[in-house]
């Protein structure tokens, strides 16, 4: 019988990425050295990952939703704090007032209406100059007389209400193009609206909100309400209830050769005692928005130079 001899095993050294194959012991070594490797990989993945987005999420908090920062180094300012995070700046005051951004105020010190129309005038220029409504080759003199503080607005900043006046080299008015037309065309109020980073985005002659509006309202309801009465288009003792809001302004504004300092779209919401619709009679061709209970219709309202309501009638006047 011929017995097959059994063929050793070769257990010569085999590398493979410096590990000999055959050698089970650093084999296993090796592999519980790589296990490990990419644990702590792993983990410190998943560290920086989470880094990251504490940090994404306090850009959006600070930026959007106008909470603390999380992550920022502060710094104690004269009556409030400043604090730099990574992405943004924002200074928190005593008063409660809050910037972000470019953070133009050095200080929480009380505002100055002058200092800040110094510091916004070159932001308004370039806006002005970008957007085509200011030449600056035919502009003789641009002045920001004073701001002042109308409402926050949904970019994250505020608007203003400023006092501009200019003059052209040629001694018109063209070398400063607004939405609309003033009384006096060298010396007008328009509202400047910065972003968050103190920009400014827009410039707009009207708005029918902020503190402005709400003066103005206050301003002319009373006076609608007695050039009604006086033109026996109101009974005052059937009127249950009035409110008056003021849509739009067409500024200065001829109508049947008649040229009047400012105008506006006005709207007149009323109840009347008795549940009707006569005690407030609607003028022109216009249906009544409601039902007797709660009545609503359009106006226009043209003023003189002294703010006084000259005429009112139906809303068709800025058609004709």
């Amino acid at each position: 019988m011929n017995i097959i001899g059994r063929k050793s095993k070769d257990t010569s050294a085999n590398y493979f990425y410096g590990v000999n194959v055959n050698d089970q012991e650093a084999v296993r070594q090796e592999y519980n050295r790589l296990r490990k490797k990419h644990r702590n990989i792993t983990i410190l993945v998943i560290i920086v990952l989470i880094l990251l987005s504490l940090i994404i999420v306090d850009f959006y908090r600070v930026n959007y939703y106008q909470a603390k920062p999380l992550f920022a180094i502060q710094k104690k300012v004269e009556k409030g704090t400043l604090f730099n995070g990574i992405g943004y700046k924002v200074l928190y005051c005593q008063s409660g007032e809050r910037y972000i951004g470019s953070v133009l105020y050095k200080s929480c010190d009380e505002f100055d209406e002058r200092t800040f129309a110094n510091i916004v005038y070159e932001k308004v220029i370039d806006y002005s100059v970008k957007n085509k409504t200011l030449n600056r080759e035919e502009v003789d003199q641009f002045l920001i007389n004073n701001v002042i503080f109308d409402e926050e607005n949904d970019e994250g900043g505020a608007d203003y209400l400023a006092d501009i006046s200019f003059t052209c080299k040629d001694g018109s008015d063209k070398c400063f193009k607004t939405a609309k037309e003033y009384y006096d065309p060298l010396n007008i109020k328009i509202y400047i609206r910065l972003n968050k980073y103190n920009e400014v985005y827009a410039m707009i002659p009207f708005k029918t909100s902020g503190v402005y509006y709400d003066s103005l309202k206050e301003k002319y309801s009373e006076k609608i309400k007695e050039y009604l009465k006086a033109n026996n288009l109101l009974v005052e003792d059937n009127l249950r209830y009035t409110n008056i809001n003021i849509m739009e302004n067409h500024g200065k504004y001829k109508f049947r050769n008649n040229s009047y300092a400012d105008s506006y779209l006005v709207e007149i919401n009323y109840m009347c005692v008795d549940n009707s619709n006569t005690c407030i009679t609607a003028v022109g061709d216009t249906d009544l928005v409601g039902d007797y209970a709660n009545l609503s219709f359009y106006m226009s309202m043209f003023l003189d130079e002294n703010d006084n309501i000259v005429l009112m009638g139906p809303k068709e006047y800025f058609e004709i």
